[in-house]
């Protein structure tokens, strides 16, 4: 059983770089995009990362055969998956000088429809350092994952990526 499963979509983009960037920091990690997987894999992984865009949500809950996040979350319905309380985290993309009214809401969705499987989540993010109107990713004024804005504090990803990786190492003990 791999420790470490880190999934994302979509791919080559900003979301597969992140995800690149944080497999740096572990050494049992496997990652893979939506495409490559089926709920019945998440069973492998002692722990899960999840990780998305915000551009697109309105359109992740139609149902596609291109739309991959709407095929994992009715895969999980559909088999009535139960996590079993696995610790998982959450990483999400957004542009917040464009997008200031919805910031990240992606990370939102992502995390509620895992949270119907008995998960817990961990990696909860500080609200600090940037500059949104409204954001459904924010609980108690902490994001529900790492949240990084690629569009326009891109050079401070790695720091964050880094910093993150830190804290779910020890969350994940």
């Amino acid at each position: 059983m791999k420790k470490i499963g880190l999934f994302y979509w979509p791919i080559g983009g900003n979301v597969e770089k992140v995800a690149q960037e944080i497999e740096k920091y572990f050494d049992d990690i496997e990652i893979a995009d939506l495409s490559k997987v089926s709920s019945d894999d998440l069973y492998n992984y002692e722990y899960l990362i999840f990780g998305g865009s915000t551009f697109g949500a309105d359109y992740w809950e139609q149902a596609s055969t291109d739309n991959k996040w709407y095929l994992m979350f009715h895969d999980l319905e559909e088999k009535e998956v139960d996590l079993k309380s696995k610790k998982v985290a959450f990483y999400g993309l957004g542009d917040q000088v464009r997008y200031p009214h919805h910031f990240v809401d992606g990370l939102r969705i992502i995390q509620d429809n895992f949270a119907k499987h008995n998960i817990k989540v961990v990696g909860h993010w500080p609200n600090e350092g940037y500059e949104f109107y409204e954001s459904q990713a924010l609980t108690d004024n902490k994001f529900l994952g790492l949240v990084l804005d690629m569009d326009n504090s891109k050079e401070k990803m790695p720091e964050k990526v880094e910093k993150w990786v830190k804290q779910l190492k020890e969350e994940f003990k």
